[in-house]
């Protein structure tokens, strides 16, 4: 019996060690998604919600903010608000101006702790075009006086960038495109930026960062100090897409090659740089209404001084991809373009993030699973070596129907500008707009988000570590106890 004894102690403190030992081991990198929420409040409703925009508050991690645009039955916004890290939702009535009859095109930012600033766009006229740019500024979620004029009318795709009590915003002066019910004019509209000292009280008057080229969808990027980067997508001879020449109908995609280019400020965006290619020569994957261009995404690295990246696909058919580049000197050069996740049929409309170790992660529509090529999940792709090499997850519940949105009776299916993606250290919350509830006729999207644990390779497994160091224990206790026992027959106390 005492035999059987130290062997199963034995047994049980070896099984223990092995699992010590795997615990202290690297571990696979992990991506593991949870259940898919959604975030309008409208839900169900007939609105269509997509172009996420995200923020945290910088000293309450636990406070987020959203904001999406509504294209259909109207033009109009929503903003949401999360005190719970993104478990919860809840409305942010966003006041509106006199002179402003809707929202639309919303972008938020923390100027500082319990500090929202939400930028929109108010759209009216002949043709429902820009009739100006403001922003809102809230604390807590009180607004703080009337929103602040930024750009005036014709002002399109305006996006910000904070640093603190510094606001940067970009956009495209299209002037003329009132007038038209899409496109712009053939003289390329020059790309705008104003900039604020007081965290958005007041705006400084516009200068010019591009001239001279179809440049759409400028967003600006912050890398410390004076340096300010503003990347977008030049759409260079393809005036068919930049003036609606296809007028508002699907068909096959432009001949004409697109270009992802950056531009430089080492002043605080007094001047820019001229610019700077990202990637040329890339094949348009469709006929876009340029109002509501689908943008490529720009991220900074917090962990590494003047690292920045950028995202975007290209390709037609199967061969539309989803590419990332790099740039370590500021934007200066760029690497060659990386393929994320290459895959027959189409993965679209990157948003890239980086956490504040330096992990990147870029989520975006992918028809890989559908043969037909019409079907869309959200894949993830998470780096930890710079973009070098990804692992992906599949971060949606269920695929959707990529032809449901704003032009989709006419050929040209607007599923946003954008995604958005929130990287912490430990996970990332992606959002997304699913049209599950939609069809063809109705265009319903609702805004879709996920929260996805991200386990670093290398790391430690406490799941493994705890059993192991117990078995250990447990099994080396029976093999002493086993030890100390008197053997049968022995002598014994009288």
């Amino acid at each position: 019996m005492i035999r059987w004894s130290r062997l199963i102690g034995a047994g049980v403190a070896v099984l223990g060690l092995v699992l010590l030992v795997l615990g202290f081991q690297s571990g696979p990198a992990q991506l593991r998604p949870g259940a898919t929420d959604f975030v309008n409040a409208d839900r169900p409703g007939i609105n269509a919600h997509n172009s996420p925009s995200v923020a945290v508050d910088p000293a309450s991690p636990a406070v987020i903010a959203l904001a999406d645009r509504i294209d259909t039955p109207r033009f109009s916004c929503s903003v949401s608000l999360s005190t719970t890290g993104g478990a919860s939702w809840k409305p942010l009535a966003l006041p509106l101006p006199v002179d402003a009859p809707n929202c639309h095109q919303p972008d938020v930012a923390y100027t500082s702790a319990n500090h929202l600033v939400v930028l929109f766009t108010a759209t009216g006229g002949r043709f429902n075009q820009p009739v100006g740019v403001w922003l809102q500024r809230f604390e807590g979620e009180t607004p703080m006086g009337p929103a602040v004029p930024v750009a005036p009318a014709e002002a399109f795709h305006a996006r910000m960038a904070v640093d603190g009590s510094r606001v940067w915003v970009t956009w495209v002066q299209a002037e003329g495109a009132a007038e038209k019910p899409l496109g712009f004019g053939a003289t390329p509209a020059p790309v705008r930026m104003a900039r604020s000292v007081d965290a958005g009280a007041t705006f400084s008057p516009p200068v010019t960062v591009s001239e001279g080229r179809r440049a759409i969808q400028p967003s600006p990027v912050l890398l410390g100090g004076e340096r300010v980067v503003v990347g977008g997508l030049d759409l260079a001879g393809d005036v068919t897409n930049y003036e609606a020449r296809h007028n508002g109908q699907g068909g096959p995609p432009p001949e004409d090659r697109w270009r992802v280019l950056t531009w430089t400020s080492t002043d605080g965006g007094v001047t820019f740089g001229p610019p700077v290619t990202v990637a040329g020569d890339l094949a348009a994957p469709n006929r876009i209404i340029v109002n509501l261009a689908p943008a490529p995404s720009f991220a900074a690295d917090p962990s590494r001084d003047g690292r920045l990246y950028a995202a975007w696909d290209a390709g037609q058919g199967d061969r539309r991809d989803v590419f990332l580049a790099r740039s370590d000197d500021a934007g200066a050069t760029w690497s060659e373009p990386l393929a994320v996740a290459s895959r027959p049929r189409g993965q679209f409309l990157p948003a890239v993030g980086v956490s504040p170790a330096g992990r990147v992660d870029v989520v975006f529509y992918d028809r890989s699973g559908d043969p037909d090529d019409v079907r869309a999940q959200v894949t993830m792709a998470s780096s930890a070596d710079a973009g070098r090499t990804f692992r992906t997850a599949t971060v949606s519940d269920a695929p959707f129907d990529t032809r449901i949105g704003f032009g989709s009776l006419q050929g040209l299916p607007v599923l946003g500008s954008r995604l958005a993606v929130l990287a912490e250290a430990d996970r990332s919350l992606a959002f997304w707009s699913d049209t599950s509830r939609g069809t063809i006729d109705t265009n319903v999207q609702d805004l879709a988000a996920v929260s996805v644990d991200v386990e670093e390779a290398g790391r430690r497994r406490p799941a493994l570590m705890v059993p192991g160091a117990l078995l250990l224990g447990l099994g080396g206790g029976l093999a002493v106890v086993a030890r100390l026992r008197p053997r049968d027959g022995g002598p014994q106390q009288a």
